[in-house]
C-alpha cells in the first residue's frame, strides 16, 4: 500500500447493519482489479476482560469457517474509502453506545504501525469525532485470553495502560503501539 490514507466520513461505501445493536455490518470493497469483495465489520458482545467497557472492532473478509480474517492481504482500489467506512461505522455505533469503548487490534507489526500511521495523518479530523488511545505489546500477551498459559506471569498484575494520541504523538514511538482505543468525543 504506497498511498496515504485520508479519512472523510462523506466519502464511504454503502454498509449494511445486520443488527439493531450494530455489532455486525458489511460492505463491498472495490479492490485495485475492478472486482468486489465483502468485508464484514463485528463489535464483539462483551467487554475485553482486563478493560471494562472496551468492545473489539475486527474487520475483513470471511475466512472458509465464516470467521473474520484479520490477516487477509486486500489491494483495495481506494483505501481511504474503505478505512474510511470502517472508522464511520465506529462512529455510528459508538453514538448509540457512548459509554462503550472500541479497541482495534494491529494483528501484526505492519499492521500496528499502518493504524497509528492512519490515525496521525488524520488526527485532525478524527480528533473532532473521537478521543483516541493506544497500548503497547499488551494485546500480544493476552490476545488468545489467559487460560492459554500455563501460569507465565500473574495476570492480576497485568495493567491495561492507554497513552492519549495527541497531535504531537511520536511518529515513531520507542515501542510499537498495537491496540488503538476510541471513544466518541463529546
Amino acid at each position: 500500500m504506497a498511498t496515504a490514507v485520508k479519512i472523510n466520513f462523506n466519502d464511504v461505501y454503502d454498509i449494511n447493519t445486520a443488527s439493531r445493536e450494530m455489532r455486525s455490518a458489511s460492505f463491498d470493497t472495490e479492490l485495485v482489479d475492478g472486482s468486489k469483495k465483502k468485508l464484514m465489520v463485528t463489535i464483539s458482545d462483551q467487554a475485553h476482560e482486563l478493560m471494562p467497557d472496551v468492545y473489539n472492532l475486527a474487520f475483513g473478509p470471511l475466512n472458509a469457517n465464516g470467521k473474520i480474517d484479520d490477516k487477509a492481504q486486500i489491494k483495495h482500489r481506494d483505501y481511504s474509502k474503505a478505512f474510511s467506512t470502517i472508522l464511520f461505522h465506529a462512529r455510528s455505533y459508538l453514538a448509540n453506545n457512548p459509554d462503550h469503548y472500541l479497541g482495534i487490534d494491529g494483528s501484526n507489526n505492519s499492521r500496528a504501525l499502518l493504524y497509528y500511521k492512519i490515525i496521525l495523518d488524520n488526527f485532525e479530523y478524527l480528533s473532532n469525532h473521537f478521543n483516541m488511545g493506544a497500548m503497547k505489546y499488551y494485546v500480544r500477551i493476552t490476545r488468545f485470553g489467559k487460560n492459554q498459559y500455563e501460569n507465565p506471569f500473574d495476570f492480576k498484575d497485568v495493567k491495561s495502560a492507554v497513552v492519549k494520541i495527541t497531535r504531537d504523538s511520536p511518529r515513531y514511538p520507542e515501542f510499537l503501539y498495537n491496540y488503538f482505543i476510541f471513544t466518541k468525543n463529546n
